[in-house]
């Protein structure tokens, strides 16, 4: 029988028979065509009326027109008390650490990780705008005014993936809003000239890690050099986590070099040469000079998790351009829904994604991978398709679920789970204990609010608005420090345990932006993702650091 995620390709394709298998399915697929990257959409799909109506929207950059109530004083209330804690952050980082990459809120020292930067500057900038914080946006962009991309503190490289989703995803997002929804934000003009020169500066840095001739980037890049490290691999998420944010230099800039270069990696992903432990869904590394996959051991998270991430949002950002992602991602869906997720003993309603060595799987799932429900979600609304939006939403209740059982309200870094009752064990057939957390250091990840978003979005169910504002409630009880945010060694200890002292730049980035977004309804809010009541869709859509970007196609 045809599967649930190649059903759904088989729906958007608008195919009216019902193949017996993938393989089928894309002999019957004759509505979409891929030649060179393109995707070709035959027949007529849409009313001229359809068309202005989208033009108009993706001209604007709101496809809202609903005519919503006022938002009530409790959700105006918590809108100001996350706001409050982005400051407060903030005002650590800028009073302790400004320039630096980060700043330790225990001890309110400073640490330059990568490369001295100021990743928590530009990290924060597209929050600070969203949030209306003038002040802290002016000193951002006079910091990335006078920014030295020439000296790297430390060393003499800089980590090409996380300088591509905090440090230029930051810039372009930036670009994006303050010529388009918050333009009034940044009157100077000079200031949004050096923002773009800089942004084009960091690019070409970027652009020189794909200096081998089988053009797979490399992770560490000098920048002074245009050279890149001898490294003899990189991984699958450092390849395929840079098409949304080069094909949006290319379009800013006009020149179609930036998005060549990821694509041409991202071919080595989207064809791979060297076989995939199942349908697409790939392992981890990837030779530089052969750019075959070197494993076949992977996950939903590290080393692999964005690309994933990537494929459906390269998809948004430029249907036109991009329907082999939507194809692989629905691919990697339905492997998922097939041989990877499931669900813990006693509770079908939620699901869990394991990890996978080959065609073996393990029950363990760390916090990285908790973003594929609102992938899912995301997916599924994207396609038209509930089943795939169901998938995520029973990804974003284990969620809940994993957050609930612990002392702290807060989700450790991994949990387990098993499948089948076993009445000899010590917890017998306690459904209560079919997930446990395996890891409990809580370290601040996004994941999890990332997918409840998506999940709110996606439902209205106020459950998921007041799941962030509980997780919002006791990072405050158990994270907070007189400078910012700390993470926290124990979930399951009262007082959370130690504070690790860390506090990485997507604290401001993903964690204080989510946690607003689901608190923030949609009058005037042309960046959020298309929700359930319809007549919205996604004319922005987040890289994997929550930097909103404007999409470059109609809004999908």
């Amino acid at each position: 029988m045809l599967s649930q995620a190649a059903r759904a390709f088989a729906t958007f394709s608008g195919l009216s028979r019902d193949p017996k298998s993938f393989t089928e399915l894309e002999q019957y697929n004759m509505r979409i065509v891929t030649r060179r990257g393109k995707m070709l959409v035959r027949g007529t799909f849409a009313t001229a009326g359809l068309i202005i109506y989208l033009f108009h929207s993706w001209s604007t950059g709101s496809v809202d027109g609903l005519n919503l109530p006022p938002p009530s004083p409790e959700l105006l209330a918590r809108q100001s008390h996350i706001a409050e804690a982005f400051q407060h952050a903030w005002d650590g980082y800028s009073r302790y650490c400004f320039g630096h990459d980060s700043l330790k809120p225990v001890s309110n020292t400073c640490e330059d990780d990568f490369g001295g930067w100021g990743a928590s500057a530009l990290d924060s900038i597209s929050t600070a705008i969203i949030m209306g914080k003038e002040d802290v946006v002016s000193q951002i962009l006079h910091f990335i005014a006078n920014l030295n991309l020439d000296v790297v503190v430390g060393g003499t490289q800089v980590q090409v993936f996380e300088v591509t989703i905090r440090h230029f995803g930051g810039m372009i997002s930036a670009w994006d809003l303050l010529n388009g929804p918050f333009s009034h934000m940044v009157p100077d003009e000079t200031l949004r000239k050096r923002l773009y020169t800089k942004m084009v500066k960091l690019g070409d840095i970027l652009s020189c890690s794909f200096d081998a001739s089988s053009g797979v980037p490399h992770d560490w890049v000098d920048p002074r050099s245009c050279r890149s490290d001898s490294g003899t691999s990189n991984t699958v998420a450092g390849i395929g986590t840079m098409i949304l944010e080069f094909a949006r230099l290319s379009d800013i800039t006009g020149d179609a070099k930036y998005a060549k270069l990821a694509e041409r990696a991202e071919d080595y992903l989207l064809k791979p040469r060297s076989g995939e432990p199942f349908p697409g869904l790939l392992g981890s590394f990837v030779g530089i000079k052969s750019g075959e996959l070197l494993d076949s051991r992977g996950s939903w998270g590290a080393f692999a998790d964005s690309f994933y991430e990537y494929l459906i949002k390269a998809y948004i950002y430029d249907s036109d351009s991009y329907g082999l992602y939507l194809q692989r991602w629905l691919l990697a869906a339905d492997s998922t829904m097939r041989s990877i997720g499931s669900h813990p003993y006693g509770h079908p309603e939620w699901t869990l994604l394991s990890t996978w060595d080959g065609t073996h799987t393990t029950n363990k799932m760390e916090t990285l991978s908790w973003f594929a429900g609102g992938n899912f979600i995301l997916g599924g609304m994207v396609t038209k398709n509930q089943t795939l939006v169901n998938y995520g939403l029973s990804i974003a209740d284990a969620a809940g679920a994993a957050y609930k059982i612990t002392a702290t309200g807060l989700g450790g870094e991994f949990v387990m789970w098993t499948t089948d009752c076993d009445a000899d064990s010590k917890d017998g057939c306690d459904t209560s204990r079919s997930i446990q957390t395996a890891d409990g250091r809580y370290r601040l990840r996004p994941e999890v609010l990332e997918t409840w978003y998506h999940a709110y979005r996606a439902t209205r169910d106020p459950k998921y608005r007041e799941w962030a504002w509980a997780a919002f409630e006791a990072i405050n009880r158990y994270c907070r420090t007189d400078s910012g945010f700390s993470a926290i060694s124990n979930v399951n200890a009262a007082d959370g345990g130690s504070k690790a002292d860390k506090q990485e730049s997507f604290v401001y980035a993903e964690v204080l932006k989510y946690l607003y977004l689901i608190h923030l309804e949609d009058k005037n809010v042309p960046y959020h993702v298309q929700d359930s009541r319809g007549g919205k869709l996604n004319a922005w859509v987040f890289n994997t650091e929550a930097h909103p970007i404007r999409i470059k196609g109609p809004p999908v």
